[in-house]
């Protein structure tokens, strides 16, 4: 890469994306469908009513995705306590928000980023626009970018230092398989590796910058649940920024089978947990 490549990549910003914003238009558009049409024909004032609350969705979406900083990779330091060489897994990566997140914490060591690429959930999205973003942010070195699924992770056993995952357990609509991804998460950890869950957590806040959306959140305790049940201990959460973070570890030893409750164990209780705030 040549001196003037290297300067116009540092002028330029990296973007990872407008999450389900094809969605969220589909959405729009029936829900303004909706609402004219009962306006026109049934009881006006419920088709305004419905209207009203559609622009308000329109509002609030793109305050949320202002508000999540689209340009910036998140910052991890403030959780993340790390060597520098771990070898690192971020499932569901999108266009590497997380990923390279990670990668600035480490100096030797690399972060695999995978995903299954639905462009319903980012607009084009790609391994390569992923590298591009890896490159603005001077990580190109230090991460990779595949295709993969986290219900069928592929990787082999105890593989990984650390998993990184945000907002994965949304795109599932039951218990039984985000169970079933935490446990594929919990294969590829190596004994005493750690996993780091970011979700969106169902609160005031996502209540009013995201009132379409708010009930598919999970509580705190439904992200503490799952986490127990997958066979995790030694919890730690924090809370920024609407996120809830839930950084918890795999057993050195451990014949948990995942999707059961644990009857007992050193840190495996949401009680007595460090919090972060």
């Amino acid at each position: 890469m040549g001196v003037e490549e290297k300067t116009g990549l540092a002028r330029r910003k990296p973007f990872y994306g407008y999450y389900a914003l094809g969605r969220f238009h589909i959405i729009t558009l029936l829900w303004t469908a909706l609402g004219i049409l009962i306006a026109a024909f049934l009881w006006r004032p419920a088709g305004v009513a419905i209207l009203c609350f559609g622009a308000y969705m329109y509002l609030t979406y793109w305050l949320g995705m202002y508000l999540s900083r689209q340009s910036e990779s998140y910052d991890l330091s403030w959780i993340l306590d790390l060597q520098g060489d771990e070898y690192v897994l971020d499932v569901g990566c999108g266009l590497g928000k997380v990923t390279i997140g990670v990668a600035k914490l480490l100096k030797e060591g690399k972060v695999v980023g995978i995903d299954i690429w639905d462009r319903l959930d980012i607009a084009n999205a790609s391994t390569q626009r992923a590298y591009r973003n890896a490159e603005i942010e001077g990580v190109r070195d230090r991460v990779e970018f595949q295709t993969g699924d986290v219900l069928d992770i592929p990787f082999p056993d105890d593989t990984f230092d650390l998993v990184t995952s945000g907002g994965v357990l949304l795109a599932f609509w039951s218990d039984e398989v985000r169970l079933k991804a935490l446990s594929e998460i919990h294969r590829v950890l190596r004994p005493g590796g750690r996993f780091l869950l970011m979700e969106t957590l169902r609160n005031l806040g996502t209540l009013i910058l995201s009132p379409g959306m708010a009930w598919k959140f999970l509580t705190r305790r439904q992200c503490i649940s799952l986490l127990e049940r997958a066979g995790f201990v030694n919890l730690r959460s924090g809370f920024r920024d609407i996120m809830g973070y839930f950084l918890v570890e795999k057993p050195l030893s451990s014949n948990h089978p995942a999707g059961r409750q644990p009857t007992g164990g050193s840190g495996g209780s949401a009680e007595g947990n460090n919090e972060h705030h």
